[in-house]
Formats: C-alpha cells, structure tokens, sequence
C-alpha cells in the first residue's frame, strides 16, 4: 500500500445519522463508488501480471485508452471482480475453513483450491487464506 487518504477526506460527503441509538452512514451509491475508488488508489497492482491476465486492457493500454493496469483497476477492474495480482491461496487452510471445497476437489469436480478461488471463491467473498493477525 503506497497511501491512503485520510479519514476525513474520505468521510467529507457521508450523511452520518442514528436510529433508535444505531449509527448509520447514508450516501449516494455513485459517491459510495467513489469512496472506493479513493482507497483502491492504495492497491498495489502487478501491471505486468494484470496484462497478460486480461489481453483486454492490454490491448487498451497499448491503442492508448488506457494509461495503465492501475487506472483500470481503480476505475472498473476491481467493480468487475478482476484481482490486482496474483493470489497465494494457502490451500491447507482454505480446505479446513470451506469443506465443501475439499470435498469438491476430493470428487474431482475441482482441481485444486487455488482453481476455486480464481473461478468462484474472490466472487463469492470468500478469502485465500488467514487473516492477518495484525490487522
């Protein structure tokens, strides 16, 4: 991660209310995108990775309507569920945390839990590995 905004920045345009004692924060979905695309200015991306991943924005880039895999990342990748880079999918806990994945590698229906996450498993919100103890 090269920078985040400040909080405050990015909580300039919310509507923060409270009902029945529960906070809320209301907002507009297009200023919700753009609160997000602020923080996935942060996301590291691995231009050459997301290149040759998707020949779409490389032929973008290469006719010059895009600048780069960052650009697109932040402005409609992450939106579509396309990744930043390669994911490390700690296979040993992926199976322990989501069965029904091993069992599906175990009948043959899936290759193997990298396979999965990739396909299915990035949409679905499911995570390749641990969390990080620090965060």
């Amino acid at each position: 991660m090269r920078y985040i905004p400040p909080l405050s920045s990015l909580t300039r345009d919310l509507v923060f209310s409270s009902e029945q004692g529960t906070p809320w924060v209301r907002m507009r979905y297009e200023d919700f995108e753009n609160l997000l695309r602020q923080v996935l200015q942060a996301v590291e991306i691995d231009e050459d990775w997301y290149r040759r991943t998707y020949p779409d924005v490389e032929q973008a880039i290469r006719e010059g309507a895009l600048c780069s895999a960052h650009e697109h990342f932040v402005a409609s990748g992450y939106f579509e569920g396309r990744l930043p880079q390669a994911v490390e999918v700690d296979e040993e806990w992926y199976f322990k945390a989501y069965p029904d994945i091993a069992e599906a590698v175990r009948s043959g229906a899936l290759a193997s839990a990298r396979q999965h996450f990739i396909e299915f498993g990035y949409a679905e919100g499911r995570r390749p590995g641990p969390p990080d103890p620090g965060v």
